[in-house]
């Protein structure tokens, strides 16, 4: 999961030459689109006072809305969805939108939800500071999974430095916290002492800026993500393509280099029943990387089963799959030959939020205004939910095993949209 607490919307002018036309008709030729003009308005407004549209509304409805403050995270988790911002962390049913239970920091300084996450055993931890003032010392709470305080800590602003918004962050089994801070990969307990730090890992920069009066630092790591393993044995992956394996007493077992070629797509993850990180990638054909994490060893496959694919990609069936493209996303086959390819279309709105897709192939895919395009695995459009936000940029969304899409925006609150024919 890659975190959104901030994202700035650029504008992309697509200049379409009568060759760019004539690209664009043969790349959509087996994409059927729903009629533009056929849609329902539903009761929501985004953040120009205009209403929200649903096209496909025939076989598809709104199945129940939830007001919220705010939202800046959230997840899909088994029954329920949690919540999660500066101020609470709640958690709601994904049947009817109802507050299963809520924790509220109640902070006497004004706190920013920096990281979070959840742990294999169902802890949810958050760390969160101030925004403006780095005196404040950061906060740690752990809390179960049913909203029942674990443990609170502090750490000193001055021990404990922050990258720009930490996406790194993870949990071991023992409710011990991973995460960057000055320059360290380091271990804190749930007490918050420190159990280990590692400064071998990764890199550090420190940039300052003056503007007028005022003195600006910028904190940097290059670690972009961290993985726990089944032994709480800790996998650090860097924006170089360079990945350290880390004991659970921090010491560096191994380090790799892995590909660094240019790559038109890329998926990976953690495979706990093998011990493997897996990459699948793109650059004309497919490839995969295998990082047996016990051994350190590594494994590229030039000409990938579906089976080693299916393990990381986002699946279409029939040995297909989805990959992020440019303005839009494309449908591609075992080799990484395109199959079709769907841009995104509304004006001023191509870039690709997130995309997911369901057990029966389809396809989800949000654009930066919060709108959602479904199609099924041939290339028809399903449904369409145009947002359009202009400067509304904490959304995100989720689909459960029965094909509800849950859209959590912190304009519209949460809104659950179903296929009226299960």
């Amino acid at each position: 999961m890659q975190r959104k607490l901030i994202y700035l919307v650029t504008a992309l002018l697509l200049i379409i030459s009568g060759t760019g036309t004539q690209a664009m008709a043969a790349a959509t030729a087996k994409v059927q689109l729903l009629p533009v003009n056929d849609y329902l308005e539903l009761p929501y407004l985004n953040d120009s006072g205009k209403k929200i549209q649903l096209r496909g509304y025939k076989n598809f409805e709104l199945d129940w809305s939830a007001a919220i403050t705010d939202a800046w995270e959230f997840k899909l988790d088994g029954d329920r969805l949690l919540l999660l911002d500066s101020k609470f962390t709640k958690a709601i049913s994904k049947s009817n939108g109802r507050k299963l239970w809520e924790h509220n920091y109640n902070d006497s300084k004004p706190n920013f939800l920096y990281g979070w996450g959840q742990s294999a055993n169902g802890t949810i931890f958050t760390i969160r500071k101030g925004i403006m003032d780095d005196t404040i010392d950061a906060r740690v709470d752990l809390i179960t999974g049913g909203g029942k305080v674990k443990s609170t800590y502090f750490l000193p602003n001055d021990q404990y430095i922050f990258p720009e918004f930490i996406a790194k962050v993870a949990m071991d089994s023992n409710d011990n916290l991973i995460t960057v801070a000055s320059g360290r990969l380091v271990s804190l307990s749930p007490n918050g002492s420190l159990n280990w730090a590692n400064s071998e890992v990764g890199d550090w920069k420190t940039t300052t800026t003056t503007i007028g009066d005022f003195v600006f630092t910028r904190y940097e790591t290059n670690i972009k993500e961290l993985i726990v393993d089944s032994q709480d044995n800790v996998l650090v992956l860097t924006d170089l393509d360079y990945a350290y394996y880390l004991s659970n007493t921090g010491k560096i077992l191994w380090e790799k280099q892995l590909d660094g070629t240019p790559k038109d797509w890329s998926a990976s993850g953690y495979i706990q029943k093998t011990g493997q990180w897996i990459r699948a990638f793109g650059n004309q054909s497919a490839y995969i990387e295998i990082l047996d994490l016990k051994s350190g060893n590594l494994t590229k496959v030039n000409k990938p089963s579906t089976a080693q694919l299916d393990l990381v990609m986002a699946k279409a069936g029939n040995d297909r799959y989805y990959v992020q493209s440019k303005h839009g996303i494309t449908q591609i086959d075992s080799a990484g030959k395109t199959i079709w390819e769907y841009p995104l279309r509304l004006n001023g709105y191509y870039t690709v939020y997130s995309m997911l897709c369901d057990s029966k192939g389809n396809v989800y895919i949000e654009d930066n205004g919060g709108s959602v395009f479904s199609l099924d695995p041939a290339g028809k459009e399903r449904f369409v939910l145009i947002v359009k936000n202009k400067t509304s940029i904490l959304h995100n969304i989720a689909v459960d095993e029965r094909g509800t899409l849950y859209l959590v925006d912190t304009k519209l609150g949460v809104l659950a949209i179903k296929p009226t024919k299960r």
